[in-house]
């Protein structure tokens, strides 16, 4: 992937945007990063798998795990907070 198509600065600031940090890191939903790049890059025609890519390949440089959770229109991984309490 030639991520020429896509400003440098476009594809971090979408991955800070989208990354969620844990205690072992940051986790970034590809789902979320690539509504979020065609939103400010205003592309909506190439494929989800190239902007995955992209988007993966910035991701991955900071230091953020990624999990390839695209589909159409949804925002797949739910990262809300669990408490867990111990009672069983």
């Amino acid at each position: 992937m030639d991520n020429k198509h896509y400003d440098g600065t476009d594809l971090i600031s979408v991955v800070k945007a989208c990354s969620h940090s844990r205690c072992a890191g940051s986790l970034l939903s590809t789902s979320k990063a690539i509504e979020e790049l065609r939103t400010i890059s205003g592309d909506f025609v190439t494929p989800d798998e190239e902007m995955a890519d992209a988007i993966s390949e910035v991701a991955i440089a900071l230091g953020c795990t990624v999990v390839f959770d695209e589909r159409a229109g949804a925002d797949t991984l739910n990262m809300a907070p669990r408490h867990i309490d111990g009672r069983a």
